[in-house]
């Protein structure tokens, strides 16, 4: 449908040559006035030779206005295409095609600023009170776009925090340093937290993270994960390997934050996020040692919490796996289901209690060479309730001093004979988080708990 636009507005700029107009310098973007019925319509383009990171092309623009914007019609901003060209020394430019359609055809919308991948093709000095920004993100596989806008006015003084609309209202946004960790939004819960393996509802887990990688350009689910501040995100080791014992790139990575339903990864309140670093424990040894199965991903850019996307707490306090043995802990992710799945549309929990490590070595010999000083093991052995394939990286949280606190990262679990998939008739090997919050926190130096 795009295209079709695409072909259709380039020709009608060509007819209408006459009726045409430069803005913000020679930045390539031109308006063009197409009919009574669209009014004028800016069309740009440009060429880049370095793209970088294709999964996350920015395109930024700003305009600048003498009344105060209306918030539900600031314009629209979009990438049309992208098409990669050889040119005859064999390099690869990119050439791009976008779109922006001004909020009102009564007066010209005086753009004073458009910035590409952080080569600015424009900047102007703005005189008006109020500056209208626009931010365009553009997936090359997928051809997903995410729009995000801001109103300022420069004739006050900004607010320490200020709302972003993303392709959602401002409702879902939520301030972070009020919350804390570990809080759930009751507001927009309808069903108590604890369901019993049940299907749970959006935000009862805002914590709750997927993992998802690029394998020959598709992408696809791996793991859970948990987001515990506005810059690292942990999960289990094992997540970064494919079936070949191959680390995966972390290029080749994405993290969904606040999402729910599986096959919706842009539904309203969720967030795609990229990672500025994946980092595994340095002991830990896929083939020979599963000991120490946790990772720490930390993202290119701070996080704004909403409702559907905080933070779980970082285990502080007593970290002997004493502390927690006979107590009961919450699970939840995307795992196989019941029905033979292998994985889940929506996420479901179970509360699972923790074991000693007495009582999980005497249950199998397998436990002997799959737990250490830094695992416990969890589960009820009932052969249905407990984590499963799909689970691998989830949280395993308690309810401590009132917030929802993270302890536990699901890493392993024995199989069914005859099959690759979990035994729940069979204890579950988690790693001991508290065990590793010093190596945790190294990462994000504004860390508090």
């Amino acid at each position: 449908m795009i295209l079709v636009k695409f072909l259709i507005i380039f020709g009608a700029f060509h007819c209408a040559f006459a009726q045409r107009y430069d803005v913000c310098g020679d930045a390539g973007l031109k308006f063009v006035y197409m009919s009574a019925e669209l009014g004028w319509v800016g069309i740009g383009w440009a060429w880049i030779r370095d793209l970088g990171d294709i999964r996350k092309v920015n395109l930024y623009l700003e305009y600048e206005s003498s009344t105060e914007p209306d918030p539900n019609n600031l314009g629209k901003l979009q990438i049309l295409n992208l098409i990669p060209l050889i040119n005859p020394k064999n390099e690869k430019n990119y050439n791009m095609v976008y779109e922006f359609i001004p909020p009102s055809q009564k007066h010209k919308t005086n753009i004073t600023k458009i910035v590409w991948k952080d080569v600015i093709l424009c900047d102007l000095n703005v005189t008006k009170p109020y500056l209208v920004k626009m931010h365009d993100e553009y997936n090359f596989y997928t051809k997903e776009q995410k729009l995000r806008t801001e109103v300022v006015n420069r004739l006050t003084p900004k607010p320490t925090v200020e709302p972003v609309q993303l392709n959602s209202s401002t409702e879902d946004y939520d301030d972070s340093e009020v919350v804390g960790c570990g809080r759930v939004d009751t507001r927009n819960i309808y069903v108590p937290l604890v369901l019993e393996g049940q299907t749970i509802e959006r935000g009862q887990w805002p914590w709750l993270a997927s993992i998802y990688s690029y394998s020959k350009s598709k992408l696809g689910f791996r793991c859970g994960a948990t987001l515990i501040s506005n810059k690292l995100v942990v999960t289990a080791a094992h997540c970064f390997f494919d079936v070949f014992n191959r680390r995966i790139n972390s290029d080749d990575v994405l993290i969904i934050l606040g999402q729910y339903n599986l096959k919706r990864p842009q539904d309203q309140g969720s967030e795609i996020v990229y990672p500025e670093s994946v980092n595994i424990h340095p002991t830990y040894r896929k083939l020979t040692k599963i000991d120490s199965d946790i990772a720490v991903v930390v993202l290119a850019e701070r996080v704004r919490f909403t409702h559907y996307i905080r933070p779980a707490c970082l285990w502080k306090g007593p970290d002997t796996k004493d502390s927690i043995v006979g107590k009961r802990g919450h699970i939840a992710g995307w795992g196989r289901d019941e029905h033979g799945n292998f994985f889940s549309e929506l996420p479901k929990q179970s509360e699972i209690p923790v074991v000693s490590d007495e009582t999980c070595l005497r249950s199998h010999e397998v436990f002997v060479r799959i737990t250490s000083s830094v695992t416990f093991c969890a589960g009820w052995r009932n052969g249905t309730e407990g984590p499963c394939n799909g689970d691998s990286g989830g949280p395993f949280v308690f309810k401590k001093d009132g917030r929802w606190t993270l302890r536990g990262v699901v890493s392993t679990s024995l199989i069914t004979d005859g099959s690759n998939t979990c035994n729940l008739n069979e204890y579950v090997v988690l790693t001991d988080v508290a065990q590793f919050t010093d190596w945790i926190t190294s990462f994000d130096t504004d860390y508090t708990y």
